[in-house]
């Protein structure tokens, strides 16, 4: 066997041997997650939940699901608090909102994210924008954020809208914004079978222009004044808070918006009027 050969063997070992290291891994990883499956929900983290109206009307197949992703998220994501402490209420009703979303999708733990950022109080962001060679500054007050791999909470927000339902949330908000980002682009549109974009599409932003076209021109804005204003801001936040109502007041939505709801029913794959 001359060097040649020589190098393209061990080349070959270490080939299959990265391969038999990841097929080792994956089967220890999907022997983990099986073992999570069976984890029961603390007392504490029991408490919790029996405090937030929609976890307690989930039927027990969904609740056994939601746990486990509860604690999965727990485990795989890092949450990290700037000016307070992280304790089990916060990991708890984070990942409660963010993963009622996805209760349809049992394996799916949104991938890209990976930390978990929470403040106490409303985030102040300095913003800079040009404008005919003009720069302006201004101060911007939100309630949560998404980029991807990380996403903002403020707490005093999100506890009040978990155990008070205002038909607003801001966690389920967020994560809509990570479903968006699934395919890349946060454009208003998540990740759906192809068959579905164009009816998606046609339905959710002729109502989005409809409604964005009300608020600039100031018009009477009949049905659509319970919306947020907010979700005239672009096609992904229009998505996000037509989410939040999906979840949080889905009789409201089914009566004023029944083709939004019929969308978002096929894409969240869950029932909505389980706080009735």
């Amino acid at each position: 066997m001359n060097r040649f050969e020589f190098f393209l063997l061990i080349l070959w070992i270490l080939f299959f041997s990265f391969l038999l290291y990841l097929f080792i891994n994956r089967i220890r990883y999907k022997q983990w997650l099986n073992n999570l499956e069976k984890f029961p929900l603390s007392d504490e983290e029991k408490n919790i939940l029996n405090k937030i109206e929609i976890s307690n009307k989930l039927p027990d197949n969904l609740k056994n699901i939601l746990t486990f992703k509860i604690h999965r998220f727990k485990k795989e994501k890092q949450f990290l608090g700037i000016g307070l402490e992280i304790n089990e209420e916060i990991k708890t009703v984070i990942s409660f909102f963010a993963y009622l979303p996805t209760l349809y999708y049992k394996y799916f733990c949104y991938p890209f994210l990976k930390y978990i950022y929470v403040y106490p109080y409303t985030v102040i962001l300095n913003n800079s924008s040009q404008k005919n060679g003009i720069v302006s500054k201004e101060a911007i007050l939100i309630s949560g954020e998404a980029v991807g791999e990380s996403v903002v909470i403020v707490w005093n927000e999100s506890k009040k809208e978990a155990y008070h339902n205002l038909g607003r949330n801001v966690v389920i908000h967020e994560f809509a914004h990570e479903l968006d980002f699934e395919e890349g682009a946060i454009d208003g549109i998540p990740p759906l079978p192809y068959s579905q974009y164009s009816e998606w599409s046609k339905i959710m932003f002729k109502e989005y222009n409809k409604f964005k076209n009300k608020i600039f021109k100031k018009r009477y804005l009949g049905k659509y004044s319970f919306i947020d204003k907010y979700a005239a801001t672009n096609k992904a936040e229009f998505f996000a808070v037509m989410s939040e109502y999906y979840f949080m007041k889905p009789c409201l939505l089914k009566k004023h918006f029944p083709q939004i709801y019929n969308e978002l029913k096929k894409f969240y794959r869950i029932e909505t009027n389980i706080n009735n």
